[in-house]
């Protein structure tokens, strides 16, 4: 049986990867796509914008489709729907043909992060799920950072158009991988009849709920304004060329991919609320540290690295804990509270670089960092007023 279950976590992982591996894989080749269709900087980066937006809008279809029609009725033709919008992208001899293919793409692989949560809720007993979810959310972490590596060496190998050939092919791998492993885990009893705007509003107006989601919001908002931000930091204070930047992204990286593992693991010995509790006044004392330092002109480059690793690792022990939290509150709607879930944390992470960008204008990196840390700590202070409803809900 358990071995059953990791081979099914297995399926799982690769269709959740894929989502946010696929939003960055040709971003190496930016300038090839843009040269292409004869299309200005604007419109190449359309591209990702609505696969972004798509991705996150899509949640809200699939998480309550994935809890009354099935988690494998809803995944495969989902992983299909990728498969197809892929080819279209391969083969587009024109840019807004393109364009569709990734609008195809995102519709179809949000099925991947909803249903992988929703299915492990299913066939993991509470206390496995830390470590299952884990898996999860380490592949869904690992996509955005593999991506632009797969996608260098598809550009000094082939042509920019060759990524999305190996994307379908990857769609067609999860496809068939998915439809042998996995069984329909949405039995008669945890099925809901019927999802309606109520259930959307019970989600949202439930404390513990609320609380994990507002969490994942501005963790995420923290981490895209990282790596949005820091290049021109490094610019800015160490005048760090151009083949050295990637580097400074790997701490960040590391720790959450350490910090998913571990969070996974620790989940067996301590409780959600414990975790969520500490992980989070932790990143809003990390970036206040971060800002200190900035402040004080005494940011070094040490300093600077243990500062991202720190925050990588507690998100990434954040993550499991997160997830599990919400597929253990709503045992009839884990699909529909991971899409809401799912859906605001990527909201977190597309506001990050538009009001990052609007606050670095107004004062400079002081006050882009001093926000993040009050915003950081506003989320660890709800987590901390509702502990005992969270206490209650989540273990």
């Amino acid at each position: 049986m358990e071995d059953r279950k990791g081979k099914i976590l297995i399926g799982l992982s690769i269709a959740a990867f894929l989502g946010p591996f696929t939003q960055t894989i040709y971003t190496p080749s930016l300038a090839e796509v843009g040269h292409y269709y004869e299309v200005n900087q604007f419109f190449v980066n359309l591209t990702i914008s609505l696969y972004t937006f798509v991705l996150a809008i899509n949640q809200f279809l699939v998480g309550p489709l994935s809890d009354t029609r099935g988690r494998k009725a809803i995944l495969l033709p989902g992983i299909l729907i990728f498969m197809v919008g892929s080819l279209i992208c391969f083969l587009s001899p024109n840019y807004y043909l393109f364009l569709f293919g990734r609008a195809l793409q995102a519709f179809g692989i949000t099925t991947g992060s909803v249903v992988a949560a929703a299915v492990i809720g299913d066939i993991y007993a509470p206390k496995e799920r830390g470590k299952a979810m884990s898996v999860y959310q380490t592949m869904v972490f690992l996509g955005p950072v593999l991506g632009p590596v797969v996608g260098s060496l598809i550009a000094a190998y082939a042509e920019w158009h060759s990524a999305f050939a190996i994307l379908a092919f990857g769609a067609l791998f999860a496809y068939i991988y998915n439809r042998i492993v996995l069984k329909e885990t949405l039995t008669k009893d945890i099925a809901s009849k019927k999802i309606t705007f109520q259930t959307f509003k019970g989600i949202l107006m439930n404390r513990a709920a609320f609380s994990v989601i507002l969490l994942g919001f501005v963790q995420f908002y923290g981490y895209y304004i990282f790596l949005v931000f820091i290049p021109g930091l490094l610019d800015e204070l160490y005048s760090v060329p151009m083949v050295y930047k990637g580097l400074f992204f790997m701490p960040l990286t590391a720790g959450i991919v350490f910090g998913t593992i571990l969070g996974g693991r620790i989940q067996a010995f301590l409780n959600h609320t414990f975790i969520l509790l500490y992980t989070a006044y932790g990143t809003g004392i990390v970036v206040l540290g971060f800002w200190a330092f900035l402040f004080l002109k005494i940011l070094s480059i040490p300093a600077l690295v243990l500062f991202l690793l720190c925050y990588g690792v507690l998100l990434g022990i954040s993550l499991p804990s997160q997830s599990t939290s919400l597929v253990n509150l709503f045992v009839q709607q884990k699909g529909t509270a991971m899409g809401v879930y799912n859906f605001v944390r990527f909201t977190g992470a597309a506001i990050g670089p538009l009001l990052g960008s609007l606050l670095f204008n107004l004062g400079g990196d002081n006050i882009l960092y001093i926000t993040l840390s009050i915003f950081l700590l506003i989320g660890a202070f709800v987590v901390h007023r509702t502990s005992q409803a969270t206490l209650k809900g989540l273990e």
